[in-house]
């Protein structure tokens, strides 16, 4: 009975260890089970360990991230709006899951001074806006544009993510095209444009008149 239960055990003990080897060699593994990412942002979802085509779905919580397929093993997961995901990478009868957890953007202030005349803009927190913060302080000469804007092109990118606004209020702080800066000091309602937006005024009194309606130098400072 005792060489009965040993046979037993060694046979056990050879299976899982069959198990366990075979799994380690295929190395068919996510590259991360838990993302954490702030909204705005975006990171990468890689089942590593193949060159097939592997299958990406939202199994949980579609409202709080995006994702695109980046090549046949991996997308761009990018967040959203504060909350947790499961992504679910299916190859062939094997599923691998990542637990993807949104954490809110840390939102900051910045001062904005044209013409004697002194504004504060409230930043979201984006990776957009980090980078305006850290260019600061500067002063810059912006353009005008159709009656409602100001405008400064940089030669530098700001990544993020660019989308089309119902309404644009006046004092919106945005990105468009990746490098031009664009201060509104009026509404404007539905336009076609995607943008990258940085932040808003909290207050516009005084902001039309005081930029006037040709090109201005504006200072932006910490």
């Amino acid at each position: 009975m005792k060489k009965l239960v040993l046979s037993v055990i060694l046979t056990v003990t050879i299976l899982i260890t069959a198990v366990s080897c075979a799994e380690a060699k295929t190395g068919i593994k996510l590259n991360s089970k838990k993302l954490t990412i702030t909204e705005g942002s975006s990171k990468i979802l890689k089942l590593n360990g193949t060159n097939k085509k592997v299958r990406f779905k939202i199994t949980s919580g579609k409202k709080y991230i995006s994702i695109k397929r980046k090549s046949n093993t991996s997308v761009k997961i990018t967040a959203l709006k504060k909350g947790s995901a499961k992504v679910k990478a299916s190859l062939g009868k094997k599923s691998y899951t990542c637990f993807v957890t949104v954490k809110a953007k840390a939102s900051s202030t910045i001062k904005i001074k044209v013409n004697g005349k002194s504004f504060t803009a409230k930043l979201n927190g984006s990776e957009a806006s980090k980078k305006l913060k850290s260019m600061l302080p500067m002063t810059i000469n912006m353009s005008e544009l159709n009656g409602n804007e100001k405008y400064h092109y940089f030669d530098t990118d700001f990544s993020g993510i660019e989308k089309t606004f119902s309404t644009i209020h006046a004092g919106d702080l945005m990105v468009f095209g990746g490098d031009c800066l664009v201060l509104f000091y009026d509404e404007i309602k539905n336009s076609p444009y995607e943008y990258i937006k940085l932040g808003s005024l909290t207050s516009t009194k005084g902001l039309k008149s005081a930029l006037g309606n040709n090109s201005v130098k504006v200072e932006f400072k910490k």
